[in-house]
């Protein structure tokens, strides 16, 4: 990536000067879901903060004896969640002189939509890292296959926490391609005991992988492309109920554009506040497996 003023004698910006050959083709932006899949609340004008309250379940009812007073009362108890937003923003400063000249793009538009793509993408970024704070993780270090995701959805609907119980559906998945690969392979191989079933799902998997909005036990999986690979060849995606995690925004996005005369360009630009968090624990899992890849 690079920095600083885009001028029209820029190497790679100047080739698109001479004729208009073809349009420019903007970078491909990488599916970014994340921030859609968990709980989202908005912090009203003039608030700095924003409590969240999860209110934990109250003890079982009782069983009553005619004539005798029920005197033991219960009292309602909340987790509280504070988040303070904080802002982020990015900026391109772009010459007049560029956007006069240059005849295969409408260079504004361009500029805007790689803005709001970049944005889009650290606030992604954001809730991905999220992920890595649940306490349970499966599988470690091996590759993905059906046992995990099916343990994994068994541990998020057993009452775990008598304050917060199962993880209330849907749940989503929100996983590394590889990690995608890794699952529809265990389905569809013929030589896995899985792939060794009847024909139908497995080979429906064959036919159309990836259609982007497949379904493993009911949980719908999705393909984050801002999940990134580590050093060691692995990668931490999720599976989780909305309410396991809550991003917080504080306004919508708000773009800028400054003119500076003497310098002949203008700077454009986009900026919001968001927070996130944790909110309980239980009702997420980490999955982290090997993404090696080819």
């Amino acid at each position: 990536m690079a920095t600083g003023l885009s001028i029209s004698s820029t190497s790679n910006m100047s080739s698109g000067q001479k004729i208009l050959v073809a349009s420019a083709k903007e970078a491909f932006e990488p599916a970014a879901p994340d921030p859609d899949l968990i709980t989202n609340e908005r912090i009203p004008t003039g608030h700095k903060q924003w409590d969240v309250l999860t209110y934990a379940r109250m003890s079982n009812a009782s069983a009553l004896s005619e004539g005798v007073d029920l005197s033991q009362s219960q009292q309602l108890v909340t987790n509280s969640l504070s988040i303070t937003p904080s802002e982020h923003g990015i900026i391109a400063t772009v010459s007049k002189r560029l956007i006069r000249r240059q005849g295969d793009s409408n260079v504004v538009s361009t500029t805007g939509t790689l803005l709001a793509n970049s944005l889009r993408r650290k606030m992604a970024s954001d809730v991905v890292t999220l992920y890595d704070s649940f306490n349970k993780s499966t599988p470690g270090s091996g590759t993905l296959d059906v046992t995990h995701f099916r343990t994994a959805v068994a541990y998020l609907l057993t009452d775990n926490s008598s304050s917060y119980g199962p993880a209330p559906m849907p749940l989503r998945a929100s996983l590394h391609i590889e990690q995608i690969s890794d699952i529809i392979l265990d389905i569809s191989d013929s030589g896995t005991v899985t792939g060794s079933r009847p024909a139908g799902f497995g080979d429906d998997m064959l036919q159309r992988w990836w259609k982007g909005s497949d379904r493993l036990y009911g949980v719908q999986i999705f393909h984050s492309g801002v999940i990134s690979r580590s050093s060691g060849n692995t990668s931490k995606g999720a599976i989780f109920a909305d309410d396991s995690m809550i991003l917080v925004m504080a306004d919508e996005a708000e773009v800028t554009e400054e003119d500076d005369n003497s310098l002949r360009a203008i700077e454009y630009g986009i900026f919001q506040e968001w927070g996130e968090s944790q909110r309980v624990d239980v009702h997420g899992v980490e999955i982290l497996s090997d993404t090696a890849g080819i």
